[in-house]
């Protein structure tokens, strides 16, 4: 039998006691440093330089390729980096849409270019698989300002997509020749934005009764904020759903594809022949009732906003002073209405959706 005295044995106790303490701060560390990056964005993402892009692919397949299932082409990728280096990566390249992939409402359509993991470690382009690239369709300046909407809205919550401006020589391999070089932006994909927020997506049926009522609520007055009516929760249109990893929290609403804004004002988004004065309006409420108190909250959080929604739109340096003298005129209707008692009745309070409006009990 071991016998130990007393001395010995408290000895043994301390020195048990700081392991265990060690390995308490180390398992601590762990779980800090596995948030900090869940709440980070991917490289991409972390800057609003403008990247310096050459994208080379078949543009002639390409732009022919509109089709209901467009395919891949191979391509590749070249971007320069901060000290003048070339990076090259292997990438194809598709046509992806609806509306916008119709050569009738697009010269141009937007794109997926889709990366090798093998090659993009240690890249600007690190952790991406297939990302979306949006084009200019038919006018750089809607183009801007629609990457402007995503700045935004990253202003109003972190659940929401980054977005990252290139500046892009788009090279016709078929034709061996630059086919032109315009400005395009990358948007952060949905699964990384749920990473991010400790979330996943839910394709569950849902109305906006389902979702957490604080997000959903700054969501709809964004909306009806920069005239946006182009979308719907129970149908997804424009939205993604996503169920926070703790289920005891509500789903939320992530909104993307601003281009139907009046805010933007797209030509390809009018319908053709119909003079201005009969087309509907844009800017409608959305959403749904919300109390007085609720309301004066909502308000007063994006009272707080507006500096930094103007300075977003003052920053961006390639749209005309006009364009954004217009911009931040078309915003300031809606601090109007939410300082008016009138217009705020006329344009939330008799137009909020209601369980009834979903055949939802109350």
């Amino acid at each position: 039998m071991i016998d130990f005295t007393h001395r010995e044995l408290n000895c043994c106790i301390r020195s048990f006691r700081v392991i265990i303490q060690k390995l308490f701060i180390l398992l601590l560390l762990s779980i800090v440093s596995q948030q900090l990056q869940a709440g980070k964005a991917d490289t991409l993402f972390l800057s609003d330089d403008i990247l310096k892009v050459e994208l080379r692919s078949d543009f002639t397949a390409i732009q022919k390729d509109r089709s209901e299932e467009p395919v891949y082409h191979e391509g590749e990728l070249i971007y320069r980096t901060g000290n003048g280096d070339h990076v090259k990566l292997s990438v194809r390249v598709m046509v992806r849409g609806n509306f916008r992939r119709d050569p009738k409402h697009c010269e141009f359509p937007p794109l997926y270019v889709n990366f090798r993991k093998s090659e993009v470690k240690n890249t600007i382009f690190d952790n991406q698989n297939r990302i979306k690239l949006v084009t200019h369709c038919q006018s750089r300046e809607d183009l801007i300002e629609e990457y402007m909407v995503y700045k935004m809205y990253n202003q109003v919550t972190k659940r929401s997509m980054k977005a990252r401006m290139a500046r892009i020589i788009y090279y016709d391999t078929k034709a061996d020749s630059v086919l032109f070089t315009n400005y395009s932006f990358f948007i952060e994909d949905k699964d990384k934005v749920a990473e991010r927020n400790n979330s996943k997506e839910t394709l569950k049926f849902m109305t906006p009764f389902s979702l957490d009522k604080e997000s959903y609520m700054k969501l709809t007055f964004f909306q009806y904020m920069i005239g946006n009516r182009d979308w719907y929760v129970s149908s997804r249109k424009n939205i993604d759903l996503m169920q926070p990893d703790d289920t005891s929290q509500a789903p939320y609403a992530i909104p993307y594809d601003f281009d139907f804004c009046g805010m933007i004002d797209a030509d390809y988004t009018k319908p053709q022949g119909v003079p201005k004065e009969k087309l509907s309006e844009r800017r409608i409420y959305k959403g749904i009732c919300y109390s007085e108190g609720e309301l004066n909250e909502v308000f007063d959080f994006y009272r707080r906003l507006r500096p930094a929604f103007v300075s977003i739109i003052k920053s961006q340096k390639y749209l005309s002073a006009y364009t954004r003298r217009q911009d931040i005129r078309y915003i300031g209707y809606f601090y109007k209405v939410i300082g008016d008692k009138n217009l705020l009745s006329k344009e939330f309070l008799e137009r909020c959706e209601t369980r009834k409006d979903y055949n939802i009990p109350e």
